[in-house]
């Protein structure tokens, strides 16, 4: 999905008048969670969610 359609879908305010502001909050959040192995990036500013399996190299939670 677009970042802007996922921002979008989560209740974001997308609209002119936010001037992108929530869609680039949208895409640090993404980022993170590529960086975890969750969400993979493919083309610019589109995102899809890693196969299961895909982040078991991610630290364990200790919290258990």
């Amino acid at each position: 999905m677009k970042v802007q359609d996922i921002a979008s879908a989560i209740g974001e305010d997308v609209s002119a008048t936010s001037k992108g502001r929530r869609v680039e909050t949208t895409r640090s959040r993404l980022k993170r969670l590529v960086k975890d192995g969750r969400v993979t990036e493919g083309p610019t500013a589109w995102f899809t969610i890693s196969p299961v399996g895909a982040g078991d190299e991610r630290q364990e939670d200790p919290r258990g």
